[in-house]
């Protein structure tokens, strides 16, 4: 059933079933949800490459592929396919929000040609690389040879003398920040509590003095430590809790955030540190205070720096953090103004030097592969650095999707390899499993381990192309734009076989705020896409899609835009064609905000499901946390209608028949505990249900508004009937 693509080009794709495996909702969905929560705990390497906000899982995208690609009375090889039979051959792909670019890849490893786009450089960066990814050489030699050169002249900055042992390398410098009390003038640190780390299993811990900061090892029960300067400190009794600040000399409390109207960058002061003894074959790591002797190292390197940058210039980027538009004022009312701001003299020294070497490499494809190790590895290379005190390792910057201000920030010795989450090495080693694995990748068994993937092998585009058109002419195997996908400019009607997205979920995440950090450092790199590569420009967070507040006037521009993306789907998606997305939320604003662009869309949903859309649950998790994505699946059913149309309207029977499924859904999916389906997930099902069955028209007896209707769901086990 071939479709002309338009202007002469020509799809081979011999389309979906009429009726899909997925539609008739017999996929093993509690297996899926097993995998999935398998995949959280060991991601494909590929997608661990460099950090993308709210990714959804491989796992989620290759089960959405395997059920359309089969009948409704196939179930029974559903695995089969799912572990490398899937055949997209000849299928093009559309992913109008692509963001860290999960979608593509799977589909093209289903042998599809893909198309994506994302308003975000970061997001694009990302894709690309992935997309490119069998092309890299994991080791070239250029790598080995820059490392040495820049480890060479950092090393000397991450030594430290311990008494009576001698030089040792130092793993971790703790810091602390340092603030005046507005009341009485009195200079204080801020520590959540004096414990520097602990092992549960050996039942100790390490603790320091609040007045002279000696290291201490002891029993993990014990409460307080009395140290030889005579000084007695109650661990767990520090100067910040909840976000509140209590000066140790007046008593006076202050907000963590109350910085004054002009609040200053803050101060730190280097308390301690871990260093490594042992050999190579045995390394043991141990805590020791800092000294003066490593202030005085400290200070050198920021003199160093001062040097390079007054005979050449800076290469940290002197950008400031854009303050229109955000949803979050963090980092700004702590007194970061750039984005150099966040990152200490040391650390500044190291990706200066690394920075400046990067880009004198000539060949462009080994350019890119050190660019976005340096990219990702800026998490943990700055003083929003945090330390996992039972795990004994670094916290990134970003692990729970926000500026969290740390108070106490670690600083890593970036050149060690092996030793060190996140370090430069070993960022370069991660990037190197990913190349590997994309040239020989593999999948997670549902029955346990991994097996050799049977996807359809193909060879990778040598460079992924900036426009549409040479993927529709069977030039290319992908494209991805930096661009809104309100105008899908190059794509001919009626062409697309799939389109397969995770749209952004109202204001669940503003990824801008979050990737301008990066971009601002993409940028100095000369890797930043086009039209960011004007180092003058700020990722476009006035212009994502998500919101920063939910005032009428930004949910229907939320709306509109939405709107305009979703009509342009339905533009260039072929008639027999399918539109794939998942989405979940906890707002009946946004649910109501879908509907309305949905019911107008000109699509039609054939089903709705609930698939698992998040491995174990994370810092950014909660209880009431929705675990699970609705997934609708829709087909082109009539013209697109006006927004100045009908109300939206849900028959009475669609809202009682949508609160038995989900209810129904729960119900089964409870019998397997592990995989999470909670009340927050019925809900999100339940309002899923609902908006798939509006449509426009008037309201009467029968039917009822949209609204309305979301409105009557309740969170914990609503009942519809009273408000009828």
């Amino acid at each position: 059933m071939g479709n002309q693509v338009g202007e002469g080009l020509q799809s081979c794709f011999a389309g979906f079933p009429e009726s899909t495996l997925i539609e008739s909702g017999r996929i093993p969905i509690a297996a899926i949800a097993e995998l999935a929560l398998r995949e959280g705990q060991c991601t494909s390497p590929l997608y661990r490459v460099h950090r993308w906000f709210a990714r959804r899982l491989g796992s989620q995208f290759r089960a959405i592929l395997t059920g359309l690609s089969l009948g409704p009375h196939e179930a029974e090889r559903f695995w089969d396919v799912y572990l490398g039979e899937v055949s997209l051959e000849g299928a093009i792909v559309l992913d109008p929000f692509m963001g860290g670019g999960t979608s593509l890849v799977e589909a093209g490893r289903c042998g599809a040609s893909v198309i994506g786009y994302d308003i975000d450089p970061v997001a694009t960066f990302i894709t690309r690389f992935e997309l490119e990814a069998t092309n890299y050489d994991p080791k070239p030699p250029v790598v080995t040879e820059l490392c040495a050169s820049v480890s060479e002249r950092i090393a000397p900055f991450h030594k430290t003398s311990v008494p009576g042992i001698g030089e040792r390398v130092v793993l971790h410098h703790f810091w602390v920040e340092c603030r005046t009390c507005s009341a009485c003038g009195a200079s204080f640190e801020i520590h959540p509590h004096y414990q520097l780390a602990y092992s549960k299993e050996k039942g100790i811990q390490w603790v320091f003095c609040k007045n002279c900061h000696e290291v201490s090892e002891l029993p993990l029960t014990q409460e307080e430590v009395r140290c030889g300067c005579g000084t007695a400190t109650r661990i767990a009794q520090g100067s910040l809790s909840r976000g509140k600040v209590q000066c140790p000399e007046c008593r006076d409390v202050t907000e963590l955030g109350d910085r004054g109207d002009t609040p200053q960058r803050p101060e730190w002061h280097l308390f301690a540190q871990e260093y490594l003894d042992g050999t190579r074959e045995r390394v043991t790591r141990h805590f020791k205070k800092a000294d003066k002797g490593d202030q005085i190292l400290y200070g050198e390197a920021c003199r160093l720096l001062e040097d390079i940058e007054r005979t050449g210039g800076s290469f940290a980027p002197f950008r400031s953090i854009p303050t229109i538009g955000r949803s979050d004022r963090r980092p700004l009312i702590h007194g970061f103004t750039r984005y150099r701001d966040l990152f200490n003299g040391r650390q500044l020294l190291h990706l200066t030097l690394l920075g400046r070497a990067i880009t004198g490499v000539r060949e462009p494809r080994e350019r890119r592969l050190l660019s976005i190790a340096f990219s990702e590895h800026l998490t943990t290379n700055c003083m929003y650095t945090a330390y996992a005190f039972g795990y004994r390792r670094l916290s990134p910057m970003f692990s729970i999707h926000s500026y969290r201000h740390i108070t106490r920030p670690v600083e890593i010795n970036p050149w060690l390899n092996g030793l060190g989450r996140g370090t430069f090495p070993n960022v370069l080693g991660k990037l190197g499993k990913a190349v590997t694995f994309a040239k020989a990748p593999t999948e997670l068994d549902p029955k346990g381990g991994r097996r050799p993937s049977k996807t359809y092998r193909r060879t990778a585009a040598s460079e992924v192309s900036s426009y549409p058109w040479p993927v529709l002419a069977g030039l290319s195997q992908a494209s991805i734009a930096t661009k809104s996908s309100e105008d899908l400019e190059g794509i001919p009607d009626g062409s697309i076989d799939l389109i397969l997205t995770d749209p952004p979920y109202f204001d669940n995440l503003s990824y801008s705020e979050l990737s301008d950090f990066y971009l601002a450092w993409h940028q100095s790199l000369g890797v930043a896409e086009p039209p960011y590569d004007d180092s003058t420009l700020h990722a476009p967070i006035e212009r994502n899609l998500s919101l920063t507040d939910r005032t009428d006037q930004s949910v229907a521009v939320y709306r509109d835009r939405l709107q305009r993306i979703f009509c342009e789907c339905h533009r260039v998606l072929k008639q027999d064609g399918i539109l794939v997305f998942t989405y979940h939320h906890k707002s009946p604003v946004a649910w109501c905000a879908l509907g309305e662009v949905l019911a107008r869309s000109g699509l039609k949903c054939t089903a709705v499901l609930p698939l698992r859309g998040e491995g174990q649950g994370g810092l950014h998790s909660y209880e009431g946390t929705i675990k699970w994505d609705a997934v609708f699946v829709c087909r082109k059913s009539s013209s697109v209608q006006p927004k100045d149309s009908d109300k939206i309207v849900v028959p009475w029977i669609a809202i009682e028949q949508a609160k038995q499924r989900a209810a129904a859904y729960a119900e089964e999916l409870a019998k397997i505990r592990q995989i999470g389906f909670r009340d927050p997930d019925r809900l999100n099902l339940e309002r899923a249900l609902i908006v798939a069955s509006g449509f426009t028209g008037q309201e009467s007896g029968e039917l009822v508004p949209l609204q309305d209707a979301i409105r009557y769901t309740k969170e914990y086990g609503g009942i519809h009937a009273t408000a009828r």
